[in-house]
């Protein structure tokens, strides 16, 4: 039976030997040419791979099966090959393939109803493996702190990548430090630790690098909105020999009460598990990979009833650093391009070229069939959207602005923030409720965490019809104005937040003492 041609292009590329970072990317755009055809026919697709691609490598060949199909059951069957000989595999591979599968998951191409509880039966046991693969290679020894010992009044704030207050969790995470130490009456330390690949280290895809700012390196002083913070960061690159040891080191002498991680899979956070109070801030409503004695809640999620997290998760509701938080009331449309009388709807992130996919340009294109005076502006990085806005029936009503500096000017005279399907968003989402620009998310994801059920709707078809509503009634678009700003002002605020972490920090200590005998 002939095959499609875009999967004989996809079996011709996993057979060619892949020698430069540009053939892995030409394999990535064939296989993602499949993300917006038909779950059977992707299906199909990757049954078919294997008798087509014979001889190609494992790894590339496993996860191009799970991108073609979604299905997570060939990241099982990826994870099988790898476990079996990870004592020999490198440990920069390791956190590549880590990572990679981490990102296909955060950006939700995969289905989680193919392999019902992957996340606490493979992820998380895979990620402990890479813990004990650097404890052994590395003779890593945590510095433990003596439970008896009298408090610093210390706690050491540790992230896998600080970039630039560009940067949303950059800003969110010296919103914590300031917190912590305005607030919560600590001294912190910042650890940029950079443990995440800079640099494909692996055949899998799609592929992963995390960003490196190179300025950043070594004991200095961070200076943001008036004040400063000190940070001891190091840009080797991944896991290299002797890194993990300078922060481990690093710890010991500063020896602080507790160890916070900022987000999840943060490696040297997770090395001090067990040998101090540890407890993780996610950033994210996706599940946390952390080892911390206690894991808090992005906001509004579950309480999980049993796996990894089922006794360290506690309720919490993120506090997003608003770069825009205070109502604009000088901002203007003709800034932006825009026309007086259009209906203006706003679409932000920084991964646009995969978010804003296929079905979602088609929901904003039944929009403007439904109202002819309806526009959207796309505010954030994007390199591939372009080119695909520009071959749409309505090019000229969208409109990539690339990064916008001043969001809450802009998002101020929008009249919608529409947020395709994703996991990400929370900190766009909380600044269009503050500017009242009402908000529409699917279910699930950081956006509906923060928005609430109110805006939450089913499916695009249900995006389309309350638009039109809103664009055809004024009155209904002040009221939900009205509304979201309302619902801006419940998200936790920095005294709620603070009083938070002080009683789980505290409750992290008991733990820790509760534990450990104390010493003589």
């Amino acid at each position: 039976m002939p095959q499609p041609p875009a999967l004989t292009d996809l079996a011709a590329a996993l057979r060619r030997p892949v020698t430069s970072g540009r053939d892995l990317k030409a394999i990535e755009i064939l296989c993602e040419a499949f993300l917006d055809r038909p779950r059977a026919e992707r299906a199909r697709a990757a049954r078919e791979l294997p008798r087509l691609a014979q001889g190609a490598d494992t790894v590339l060949m496993l996860s191009a099966m799970a991108t073609v199909s979604g299905d997570l059951r060939y990241y099982d069957e990826l994870l099988d090959a790898i476990e079996g000989n990870i004592a020999q595999s490198g440990l920069e591979g390791l956190l590549h393939i880590h990572a990679g599968i981490g990102r296909q998951l955060f950006l939700m191409r995969m289905d989680p109803a193919s392999r019902p509880g992957f996340f606490e039966e493979r992820q998380f046991p895979f990620y402990r493996r890479i813990l004990g693969e650097i404890r052994r290679r590395q003779a890593v020894v945590p510095p433990a702190r003596r439970a008896g010992g009298a408090g610093t009044g210390r706690v050491v704030l540790v992230t896998n990548q600080f970039l630039s207050l560009r940067h949303q969790p950059s800003r969110d995470l010296l919103s914590y430090a300031a917190l912590l130490e305005d607030r919560c009456g600590r001294e912190v330390v910042i650890l940029n630790t950079n443990i995440m690949p800079a640099e494909v280290h692996s055949l899998f895809v799609p592929s992963f690098a995390a960003s490196v700012e190179p300025t950043l390196s070594g004991d200095q002083r961070i200076e943001a909105d008036g004040r400063a913070y000190r940070m001891l960061s190091s840009v080797e690159p991944c896991v290299s020999p002797g890194k993990i040891a300078w922060f481990l080191e690093a710890i010991a002498a500063l020896d602080p009460d507790a160890v916070l991680s900022l987000g999840g899979s943060c490696v040297v956070a997770d090395l001090m598990a067990g040998t101090r109070p540890t407890l993780c801030i996610p950033t994210t409503s996706g599940a946390t990979l952390s080892l911390a004695d206690i894991v808090l809640d992005f906001g509004g999620g579950a309480a999980p009833t049993h796996g990894p997290l089922a006794q360290s998760w506690r309720p919490f509701r993120f506090l997003h650093s608003l770069a825009g938080a205070a109502p604009r009331t000088d901002a203007a449309r003709a800034a932006f391009g825009l026309e007086e009388n259009a209906f203006v709807c706003a679409v932000v992130g920084n991964r646009l070229d995969d978010e804003a996919d296929g079905a979602f340009l088609a929901m904003l294109e039944a929009l403007f069939d439904r109202v002819p005076r309806a526009v959207t502006v796309f505010a954030g990085h994007a390199e591939a959207l372009p080119r695909r806005l520009a071959a749409s029936r309505h090019a000229g009503r969208l409109c990539c602005l690339g990064y916008v500096s001043d969001m809450g000017a802009l998002l101020a005279v929008c009249d919608a923030y529409v947020n395709p399907r994703r996991t990400g968003g929370g900190a766009s989402a909380a600044e269009a409720l503050a500017a009242g620009a009402v908000p529409l998310s699917l279910p699930g994801g950081d956006v509906a965490s923060v928005v609430g059920p109110r805006f939450t709707l089913p499916d695009y078809g249900a995006f389309v019809e309350r638009l039109a509503a809103l664009a055809a009634d004024p009155a209904a678009r002040a009221a939900a104005a009205a509304e979201a700003r309302v619902q801006g002002s419940r998200r936790s605020g920095p005294e709620e937040t603070a009083a938070a972490l002080s009683r789980h920090l505290d409750e992290a200590t008991t733990l820790f003492h509760g534990r450990r005998p104390l010493e003589e």
